[in-house]
Parts: C-alpha cells; sequence; structure tokens
C-alpha cells in the first residue's frame, strides 16, 4: 500500500505537466461515465461546467477512482467496473506512469500506432452514419433521410507539441431538396447535387496544444462547451460546429481559468467571439463557475477583448458600447450521494440588475436547472434525470444583426430559441458492455420571437413569456444500443411526436412516429 501510494504521488507531481494533452471529444461516452462516477462520490475536483477535458486530467481522476476501489471494492457494481477498465483502456497512453493496471485486453486499438520514447502517434478510420424514417403525418421534407460519413482521427505528441485531427466526410439525401450554399447565415457550407438530390460537405476539429507548468495552450479548430448540463449549456453548449480559436487554460488546484477567442461565421467580413471563465471548489462537493463572453463583428481583433482577465463589460464600454456582452454562472453539487443537482444562469444585456426577474424586455435571461439520480429505487447500473430549461424573450438577440449570438445559423448557446421552455425526463440502463438503453419524454413550449429578431419599439417595455400562439411538442422515445464490439455501436430509437399550434399557427396539431437507425465505428 505505501509503495501504491508513492507511485500516485510521483503520478501527480509536477513533472506530469510536461506532458502534452489533447481534448477528449464532447461526444464520447466517457463524459456519461464520469458524470455517474461525480455523482457516486467517486470523483471530485471535476469541473463539469468546463468542457472539452483535457485526457491528462481525466487520467488523473482515473487513479482516483481507482483508489478508491481498492480501498473499497462494493464501491461500483460489477458492470460499473466493466466500463472503468473500458475507460482506463482509454487511456492507456495517459496511465503508462501511473500504479493503475490496464487489462491488455481493454487497451484501445487502432488501425495504426507508433510509440518512441515520449513520441507518440495513433490513426483511427472512422465509418458511420443515420437513417430516419417518418410516417407521413410528418412534414414532406422529413419523411425520409440517408446520412452516412467516413473519415479518420489522428492523434499523437510529437517533440512536446499535441496534436488532434477528427476529419469526417459526410452525405446526405432522401426527401429534403438541397441548395448549394456559402452564406454562413443560411448554415454550414454543403455541396448539392444540379438536381438538389442530394448534399456533401466535410467537418473537421483539428488543433495543436502545449502544455507548460500549469498552462495549457490550445490552437486551432475545436467545439467549446460550459455548463453543468451534459448536452446542452446556455453560454456555449457545443451544439454549433466548432470554431477557429486560441485557448488557455490554468489549473491550481481545484481552481481553473479559461479562457479563448475564436472566430465565428457570419455574412459578415469579420465576426470574433471572447470568453473567459472561473471554476472552482469553495467547499467539498460543490463546484461554482462564473464566465462572461463577448460578440464582436465587422472590424479586427480588439486587444481589449484578447486580454484574459480584463472585464469584458468594462471593454466594451471603453470602445463604444457597441458589442454584445453576455454573463453567466452555474452550480454543481454532488456532496451527497447518490445524487447530482445542477443549474445555470445565462444573463444577455442586463439592463436592470437590480430588478433581473422583472418583466421589463431588457432583463434578458435563461435558466436551466436538473438532477441525476444514479441507481434510483436501487434498479443498478441506471439513472434518473429531470431537468427544466427556460429562455426568456430577446435572449440572443441583439439590436446590431452581426452580434446575434450565433456562429453560421447555430446558436452558441441553449437550441431553444428565445422565448421557449423545455421540461425533460430520462431514465438510463446501462445492462453491460454491450447493451445499453434510454427512455425518454421532453415538452418544448415556444412563443412568438426568434434570436434574430430583436426588441423592436412596438414592441412595448414589457416582455410575455410565452406570449403570443404558443407552440407545444411532446416527443415520447426509446432508444437502444447494441455494442457487439468494442467501438462498434448500432442504436436505434422509436419515438413519438406530438403537435399543438404547429408551426405557431393556432389550431393545426399533428402527431407522427418516428424511427432512427444509427451505427458508428472506430477502427
Amino acid at each position: 500500500m505505501k509503495m501504491r501510494s508513492f507511485k500516485i504521488i510521483l503520478f501527480f507531481s509536477p513533472l506530469m505537466l510536461w506532458a502534452q494533452s489533447q481534448y477528449l471529444p464532447l461526444d464520447h461516452w466517457a463524459y456519461r461515465f464520469l458524470e455517474r462516477m461525480q455523482a457516486k462520490g467517486m470523483v471530485s475536483g471535476m469541473h463539469f461546467g468546463v468542457r472539452p477535458f483535457a485526457r491528462d486530467q481525466i487520467a488523473q481522476w482515473i487513479v482516483s477512482m481507482d483508489s478508491l476501489l481498492q480501498k473499497n471494492p462494493a464501491s461500483l457494481s460489477e458492470v460499473e467496473k466493466r466500463y472503468l477498465d473500458r475507460l482506463k483502456g482509454e487511456f492507456w497512453d495517459e496511465l503508462a506512469l501511473s500504479p493503475v493496471l490496464v487489462p491488455s485486453s481493454e487497451k484501445e486499438p487502432h488501425f495504426y500506432s507508433w510509440k518512441k520514447e515520449h513520441d507518440i502517434f495513433h490513426a483511427d478510420v472512422i465509418l458511420g452514419g443515420h437513417t430516419i424514417f417518418k410516417t407521413p403525418e410528418s412534414p414532406k421534407s422529413e419523411r425520409k433521410i440517408y446520412a452516412p460519413y467516413y473519415g479518420g482521427i489522428l492523434r499523437g505528441n510529437l517533440w512536446n507539441i499535441g496534436f488532434f485531427s477528427d476529419t469526417r466526410i459526410f452525405s446526405e439525401w432522401g426527401t429534403r431538396k438541397y441548395i448549394q450554399n456559402y452564406r454562413a447565415s443560411k448554415g454550414y457550407p454543403k455541396n448539392a447535387e444540379k438536381d438538389s438530390s442530394r448534399a456533401t460537405w466535410d467537418v473537421s476539429n483539428s488543433y495543436f496544444t502545449f502544455r507548460y507548468k500549469g498552462f495549457h495552450f490550445q490552437y486551432g479548430r475545436d467545439a467549446i462547451q460550459w455548463g453543468t448540463f451534459v448536452r446542452s449549456g446556455l453560454m456555449f453548449s457545443g451544439l454549433a460546429p466548432g470554431m477557429d480559436l486560441f485557448k488557455l487554460e490554468f489549473r491550481l488546484r481545484s481552481t481553473q481559468f479559461i479562457w479563448f477567442h475564436g472566430e465565428l461565421r457570419s455574412d459578415y467580413s469579420h465576426k470574433w467571439v471572447s470568453a473567459h471563465k472561473l471554476a472552482f471548489t469553495p467547499t467539498r462537493g460543490i463546484d461554482l463557475g462564473f464566465q462572461e463572453a463577448v460578440i464582436y463583428a465587422k472590424r479586427g481583433i480588439e486587444l481589449a477583448y484578447a486580454n484574459p482577465v480584463l472585464p469584458f463589460k468594462v471593454a466594451e464600454h471603453t470602445l463604444g458600447d457597441r458589442d454584445n456582452v453576455v454573463f453567466g454562472g452555474d452550480v454543481n453539487v454532488y456532496r451527497f450521494p447518490p445524487f447530482r443537482w445542477y443549474g445555470e444562469i445565462f444573463v444577455d444585456d442586463l439592463w436592470a440588475p437590480w430588478d433581473i426577474f422583472s418583466d421589463y424586455w431588457g432583463n434578458k435571461y435563461a435558466i436551466a436547472m436538473g438532477g441525476l439520480w444514479v441507481d434510483p429505487l436501487r434498479i443498478s447500473n441506471s439513472s434518473l434525470r429531470i431537468e427544466y430549461t427556460r429562455v426568456e424573450p430577446f435572449v440572443y438577440t441583439h439590436t446590431d444583426s452581426a452580434n446575434v449570438f450565433e456562429h453560421y445559423n447555430f446558436c452558441l448557446g441553449s437550441s431553444l430559441e428565445p422565448n421557449s421552455d423545455q421540461w425533460t425526463i430520462q431514465w438510463e440502463k446501462w445492462q453491460n458492455l454491450f447493451w445499453r438503453g434510454i427512455l425518454g419524454w421532453e415538452m418544448l413550449r415556444h412563443g412568438e420571437g426568434d434570436r434574430r429578431r430583436p426588441h423592436l419599439p412596438e414592441d412595448g417595455e414589457k416582455k410575455h413569456f410565452l406570449g403570443g400562439i404558443v407552440e407545444t411538442t411532446h416527443r415520447l422515445w426509446a432508444q437502444i444500443e447494441y455494442e457487439p464490439r468494442r467501438d462498434w455501436v448500432f442504436r436505434m430509437e422509436l419515438a413519438g411526436v406530438w403537435k399543438q399550434n404547429w408551426d405557431r399557427i393556432k389550431g393545426k396539431n399533428g402527431r407522427w412516429i418516428e424511427w432512427i437507425l444509427g451505427m458508428s465505428w472506430n477502427w
């Protein structure tokens, strides 16, 4: 035991800070597992409101989980132990100097690997896609969609520089009509066939990383997700395509500071975003985060916004009050296993902070809250999640259309439009390494307005949440995942959809069934 403790101390020593590390993609299954481990009290110091996580940081959490498991083998179920072993295999490079024993059968396979001393190179081939079928009551253009993709992933460390590249080529055809488009406000650029029957496009998140002592630098194209929700976020949800950015992170014990400056795509010649966040743990089992961001456009980079520690609201005042500065905060409470409670607030152009929750239209904010219960009612290897999100009218809008809170035609924050709210209930079961299942229900309500329509004088001084004709959408769904071999996953989802006041037309209702088949393979 003493030797093991010594190895753990050595692994966490400052020498490890010289190692370069890439970030784990936001769609990786490890995030769901790590959230579960945090709710069970197996992980501390993990700021879920700052993602993606660095691979070497995840390796340190694996060492901590393994140490706790050695002390109390009953803390995890047999299925959870299998997933922990698989997670070890995903990070066997980073765990090479740790006391953790990685089963040889669980080491992540690669299409090609090369290693020499501290230099590492891995190459993977990826294939996948999905098919969507909807019954005739659904919109005609959405009834049949085929969307395959193929590509490759390169990852490694060479000459003290880390690198990562995930490049994929997509194709889509079916009942939709596709138009050749290179206007960013219309969406991600796609090449369309002459008869509009098919579209193709390519996506790549690629970057370099460098770590020196406590500082972690990143340059390239990547996605950002800030917030304590697994699949979303009010400021940066990770749902928009990756952006070209320069990012700086600094971590000292349980405190983490992040800043980045990125370029957004719009119909204007230049559009930029800069953001910084402070995340910390004031007491055991509670994480807090405070962040600020600014959108500015139609000019070059402002050095004031490229200053990581300068408050952007102050900078905006000195630059003429013409930009879009937003604030946010999040909380993550996991002090009482097996529960996790979390919430976020997003404040957009707050005009009257002393009365933030009034009906004055200038107080634009969004809130989200949720909870996770692991192994509810002693049903092992399962979890129950309840979430609520509310986006007030005129959130994400701006009087200058260049400063709307979006990248291409994707909102940087929530997928909900202004003047909307959503309830989500979800039960998930991890049966074993091969089978996983999810049952879910969602209710989405949306009133008048969207993020490209700012407040106008004729709207008056008061806002009306869910004002106008409200479209209500219910979706009840079930998903099954089957993984016959490692990193070869089949998905099937069956959903029923009910709409009231469809397209915000009074009395127009509809219902249909959706069937989604998907496959992903990382070779």
